[in-house]
């Protein structure tokens, strides 16, 4: 006879899934696996290995519970109709995604925005503008050469804002890149990115995506993510995008407290629902740059042979039409 679980928390057909609900399945599923680990612990008379018998693949049961608990909300964030795609779109170019969600959903769109980073490739620091970034939490701001023979300095993260970034290790089990603690960096770096570009996500150029000096360091000795644990690093490590968007902008003329001219991101995207399973976005360009870092992250994209070009140096011309603004990079997100 097939015994029944009790729901977590009990839902209704048609009723709204709250906060309060969430975290109180979250907190109930943390108590859920805790509980059942222990028991399933207490339980062994006998190990192979004596050394290791309080670890399951090598993790320890508050290191397992936390994993487990990750892979469960994954689950349940894919099996409630919430996608999160991360999608390039070219101008005169319609993407489709086929979501299989058997209705519309909504769909809520991000700028990706390109952040000027402290980039570690062949033994060389220098300057770049990216999409997506692997650092140390300890790298808040990292010195390079400028262009006039000195240095300068790069802030991974903002001076005077919050602090942003998600745990590698979450990337690591919503991609589904599995590891144990004699997995080395470099090897987890490769099949993240392999993972994480594939559908129904779009590859992004290889210019677009960074490694910090740290990660880069850590990567060419091969530290394993036992080692990474050790010296309390594992935990530390970041993956940064910048997805943002505006709500309710005016119009072009829009200005910082620095004086700044702002721009509404994302602009220019279309959305059409084609059916119950598919649904298509499309960019018009041109992506304007605003008169911020983001003029110098243009000409960047644009020409990334050349070096990114210091603050106080001047810009070139709007008159050239290239990458930056026949592409449109965003963080989608599907729910029903």
């Amino acid at each position: 006879m097939t015994e029944t679980a009790p729901p977590y928390v009990t839902q209704e057909p048609g009723d709204l899934v709250t906060a309060d609900a969430w975290n109180t399945m979250q907190v109930r599923i943390h108590e859920d696996i805790r509980t059942q680990a222990a028991a399933a612990a207490e339980a062994i008379t006998h190990v192979a290995t004596a050394d290791d018998a309080h670890h399951v693949g090598g993790l320890d049961i508050a290191a397992l519970t936390e994993e487990v608990a990750r892979r469960v909300l994954d689950e349940v964030r894919e099996r409630t109709g919430y996608q999160q795609l991360f999608k390039v779109l070219k101008g005169g170019d319609i993407t489709v995604i086929e979501h299989e969600l058997g209705t519309p959903p909504l769909v809520d769109l991000y700028q990706l925005e390109y952040f000027e980073v402290a980039a570690r490739e062949d033994d060389e620091t220098r300057a770049a503008f990216a999409t997506f970034y692997l650092c140390q939490a300890e790298e808040r701001r990292v010195r390079v050469p400028n262009n006039s023979g000195g240095r300068r300095a790069i802030d991974i993260q903002p001076p005077d804002g919050p602090d942003v970034g998600i745990p590698f290790k979450d990337m690591l089990t919503r991609y589904q890149v599995s590891y144990t603690d004699t997995s080395s960096l470099d090897d987890l770096e490769t099949e993240f990115w392999q993972a994480f570009f594939a559908a129904p996500n779009d590859r992004f150029s290889d210019d677009q995506y960074a490694r910090s000096p740290w990660f880069e360091r850590c990567c060419k000795e091969q530290q394993s993510v036992k080692r990474l644990k050790d010296n309390g690093d594992w935990d530390d490590i970041l993956f940064i995008s910048h997805p943002r968007k505006t709500v309710n902008f005016p119009g072009l003329n829009v200005f910082g407290n620095d004086g700044v001219r702002l721009l509404a991101r994302p602009a220019n995207v279309g959305v059409q629902h084609l059916d119950n399973n598919r649904t298509a976005l499309w960019f018009v360009p041109p992506h304007r740059a605003d008169d911020g870092p983001e003029s110098r992250a243009r000409a960047y994209i644009n020409d990334p042979s050349q070096p990114v070009l210091d603050p106080d140096q001047d810009l070139p011309g709007n008159d050239n039409i290239g990458r930056f603004e026949n592409e449109l990079k965003l963080m989608v997100l599907l729910k029903v």
